[in-house]
């Protein structure tokens, strides 16, 4: 009686050796190889994108499978191995739904409750003793400051606006079915937080005033900051937003653009790609960041006037970008073609015009 056949992870046809993959044809190991990397974009995406559920849900049905020599899948008896994930661990997930819940809360304008969630689970984000700690993500990549002191002074202004409003500004999250939260946690538009005393002021001088205390120490911050263009350009700032301050409605003032639902997007933003670079997670996603990639390198390619080698020369895999709408450089299909190609330098990368083909 033969011995059972030993189980064979897919996760080895990754890795070339003599039992996996010699006797594999090079296209069937490039489209494996490629099923890999897509399914680790798509993941990375889902969860810098805060998308919890809908990450745990795809990672599940995309787990690997343990297979048999013949390529049968083998069931585990009395768990299910596709509901975990080496990708997603617990603490991967509860700083994604971390994130999620402290971006809800700036873009409902309620700045003090997440404010409270940074310094709880994130307090090297606004702790300016952190300031020289190495990260592993690369500065460059961030969009947007991520210094302490400038996102404390961005909290405050926006708690500043915040506390201006006359009218409250309704925010209703929008999610992914998979990705809802329970009603209970939802918030449905931004009411005054109860833990500031500006918003319970009935009489308007009094509000008028706390409003007046809180302006005069945000320009006193920002006139202490040591960078002297990030000071001047603070406290043209607050030069603006105190503006606010002369209208007895805001909301129907010339001033009502600082009052709108871009600057909460703005802060928000920023607190969560100063999150992600505190915590060494890469401030962009890895598929904005590969699609930046890919269009320096042809943008490049095409200034340098570099030419294609022949479609039967080139790397398995590879294609030219699109050079018109719906339409890829793919192997020429005509003589003239032929004789054409390699004359030209290569196209550069449009992604709108590179999506629209695969439209």
């Amino acid at each position: 009686m033969s011995s059972p056949k030993p189980p064979i992870n897919n996760f080895r046809f990754l890795d070339p050796t003599p039992d996996h993959l010699v006797s594999l044809p090079s296209t069937l190991r490039l489209f494996i190889y490629h099923l890999e990397i897509q399914r680790t974009l798509v993941l990375d995406y889902l969860c810098h994108n805060c998308h919890t559920e809908t990450a745990r849900a795809f990672a599940r049905e995309s787990a690997v499978r343990h297979l048999d020599a013949d390529g049968d899948e083998i069931m585990s008896l009395g768990k299910d191995t596709r509901d975990t994930s080496k990708d997603l661990t617990s603490e991967v997930l509860r700083s994604v739904e971390l994130r999620q819940q402290i971006r809800i809360h700036l873009l409902s304008g309620r700045v003090d409750e997440a404010t409270g969630l940074l310094n709880e689970h994130f307090p090297v984000v606004l702790s300016e003793t952190e300031l020289d700690t190495p990260r592993k993500s690369a500065p460059g990549l961030a969009p947007t400051s991520v210094d302490p002191t400038h996102l404390s002074l961005n909290l405050r202004i926006l708690a500043f606006t915040e506390a201006s409003r006359t009218v409250p500004l309704e925010y209703i999250p929008h999610f992914d079915q998979a990705d809802d939260p329970s009603p209970s946690t939802l918030p449905a538009k931004s009411a005054p937080s109860p833990k500031s005393p500006i918003y319970d002021q009935d009489d308007p001088e009094a509000k008028q005033t706390e409003l007046l205390c809180l302006a005069q120490k945000l320009y006193s911050s920002a006139s202490q900051l040591q960078n002297p263009n990030a000071r001047a350009a603070y406290l043209k700032e607050l030069g603006n937003v105190g503006g606010l301050l002369a209208y007895k409605h805001p909301e129907n003032s010339p001033m009502a653009k600082y009052l709108s639902q871009q600057r909460r997007e703005a802060v928000a933003d920023q607190i969560d790609t100063a999150i992600l670079y505190r915590t060494g997670r890469p401030a962009v996603s890895n598929l904005e960041l590969y699609t930046r990639y890919t269009s320096a390198v042809w943008i490049s390619m095409h200034e340098l006037g570099i030419k294609p080698p022949p479609f039967a020369k080139r790397p398995l895999g590879v294609q030219l970008p699109p050079t018109n709408r719906n339409k890829v450089a793919n192997p020429p299909s005509a003589k003239g073609s032929m004789e054409k190609e390699g004359l030209e330098p290569v196209p550069p990368f449009n992604l709108r015009q590179f999506l629209d083909t695969k439209a």
